[in-house]
């Protein structure tokens, strides 16, 4: 319930704190590439069959690749 709360009425700072800490699944206060991964995987596992073409652990890695790239880039 504190989780749809900071969602619906938290700051700015509040959501992104909510959502590092949802990706940052060991709670190391890094958000490694096998976490992303992860947290794609999952993604992609909600959606099924809606997705078209089907989604291959290649193409998981290209966009946790392509992920941390940009966040490089914007440092």
């Amino acid at each position: 319930m504190t989780s749809l709360s900071v969602i619906a009425r938290g700051t700015l700072d509040e959501k992104l704190r909510w959502t590092f800490q949802l990706y940052d699944l060991d709670g190391d206060g890094v958000i490694s590439k096998y976490e992303m991964a992860t947290i794609v995987s999952s993604i992609y596992s909600l959606m099924g069959r809606y997705t078209s073409p089907a989604v291959s652990n290649s193409t998981i890695r290209l966009h946790v690749d392509r992920i941390f790239e940009a966040r490089h880039l914007t440092l």
